[in-house]
Order: structure tokens, then C-alpha cells, then sequence
């Protein structure tokens, strides 16, 4: 990728680094290319990790999770994520997961989620990338109409009312190369507003032949927004570079 100060890089608002075989190494690559990373956790317990091997970093920012998915076996890390939040600015993976039927895991998986939105709306400077699996209409009714923080849906897969009920709310979509394969994944990208549209590879969960994706694998997806937008690659790519800046403000030099 050219260094020039008039090419935008690229946007990866969502990756799991520490779940690589080796995170050093993602975060070196990234921070090479200039591609502004939000590596997001699982847990409170493993966010000291990110933190330790990005705290140098200008472009890759640790985010502190606490996953929907895990919250039966770490639901009691709750407590720890209200004292690591103000460590950092970025949070995720946070949301909820409704694949289980189980009513009392559902009850708890909002309780901590609705916990995570008070939490950061008190802050009011947090930036958040959200799962939304099988409970897309939950996690917006969660998030309300006027959450004072940026509301990143990551891998949106829900019906088309409820991204046109997000978009209204303001928030944004982040797409990763497996979305831009599937036909329902095509229709949603369609319908959302290109200035609510960001990036992300979900890495190393995406796969790209055979081999987990990585955060330059992003372009895949801008490659993908330029035909739809019937512009070229680096006119999408400054679209979604323009959303993130909206969303953040200045960045590099937004508040770590």
C-alpha cells in the first residue's frame, strides 16, 4: 500500500488478533500497512494480552469484550470489565447471541449487555462493535435512539427492517469478505446506507481460501463496494476511510 498522506488506509473494525497462532505478528503487519485495526476480545480476562502487544501501536487499538456467547462461563467477569473500561476507548466483542433457546442464558446475556451500554453511555466517548446474531431487533431496542457512543453492528445479518430501524438510530454496519459471498449477505450491503458502511475481516473466523483472513484482507470488501458503487477501488476505500473519520473523529490521534 503506497505511504502517500492522500491514500487512505484501510479499516479493520473488527479483528481477533490474540486468537491468531501468532498475534505479534498480525499486529506488526497491520501497523506496517497503516490499517487501522480495532482487535477486539472475548473476555476481560485475555484484554491485558491485547493491550500488552498493541500498546506501542498507532493504527491497532485493543478493545476490551466481554462475547455474548461466553457470558454462561464468564458472565462473572462483568465486574472486571466496569474497571478495565475506562483503560481504553475501544469495546467489543460485546451484543447479544440468540441462537440458544435457553430463556435464563438469554436473561443473562442482556443483563451484561445492557450493563456494557450503561457503562459506556456514562463515559460517552466509547466506540463499540456489536454482535447481533438471531437478536438484531434486541440489540437495537437495547441501544436505543440516543446512545451518546458510535454503535458498530459487526457481520449484521438480520431482516431488512431491522438495519433500516439501525440506520435511523445511526448506526453503522461493519462488512467482512464473507458477506460479499453470500446472496443474503449481498442484499443487506445493498440496502445499507453508504455513508453508515465500514469494514472488517472478523479475522481469523473469515476464511479466505482455505486460510483465516487477515486485516489487509479488507480490501477484498472495498474491491467489492467499488463495483457496487460503480466507483473505483480508492473511491471506496477514501468512502469508508471518510465513515470511520465521521464516526471517530480524528484518526490516527483519536483517544486510545
Amino acid at each position: 500500500m503506497s505511504d502517500s498522506n492522500h491514500n487512505p488506509s484501510y479499516i479493520d473494525t473488527h479483528c481477533h488478533v490474540d486468537l491468531f497462532p501468532s498475534p505479534q505478528r498480525i499486529v506488526e503487519a497491520a501497523e506496517a500497512e497503516r490499517i487501522h485495526t480495532i482487535a477486539v476480545t472475548n473476555a476481560p480476562s485475555v484484554f491485558h494480552f491485547t493491550q500488552s502487544i498493541t500498546k506501542s501501536c498507532l493504527y491497532v487499538r485493543p478493545a476490551l469484550g466481554l462475547h455474548p456467547e461466553l457470558v454462561r462461563t464468564h458472565g462473572n467477569e462483568l465486574g472486571r470489565f466496569v474497571e478495565l473500561l475506562p483503560q481504553t476507548r475501544f469495546v467489543g466483542e460485546v451484543g447479544l447471541d440468540f441462537v440458544t433457546a435457553d430463556h435464563e442464558d438469554r436473561k443473562r446475556q442482556l443483563h451484561v449487555f445492557e450493563t456494557i451500554l450503561a457503562r459506556c453511555a456514562d463515559a460517552g466517548d466509547k466506540v463499540l462493535t456489536i454482535h447481533s446474531r438471531r437478536a438484531s431487533a434486541d440489540v437495537i431496542d437495547a441501544i436505543g435512539p440516543s446512545f451518546p457512543c458510535v454503535a458498530i453492528l459487526h457481520w449484521f445479518s438480520g431482516p431488512l427492517r431491522d438495519l433500516i430501524r439501525a440506520a435511523g438510530a445511526g448506526l453503522y454496519f461493519s462488512v467482512n469478505p464473507a458477506m460479499t459471498k453470500s446472496i443474503q449477505g449481498r442484499k443487506l450491503i445493498t440496502a445499507m446506507p453508504q455513508e453508515r458502511i465500514l469494514t472488517e475481516t472478523d479475522a481469523p473466523f473469515v476464511k479466505l481460501d482455505g486460510r483465516p483472513a487477515q486485516p489487509q484482507d479488507v480490501s477484498v470488501v472495498v474491491t467489492y463496494f467499488a463495483a457496487l458503487w460503480k466507483c473505483t477501488p480508492e473511491e471506496a476505500r477514501s468512502r469508508v476511510h471518510q465513515n470511520f473519520a465521521r464516526a471517530l473523529g480524528d484518526f490516527p490521534g483519536a483517544t486510545r
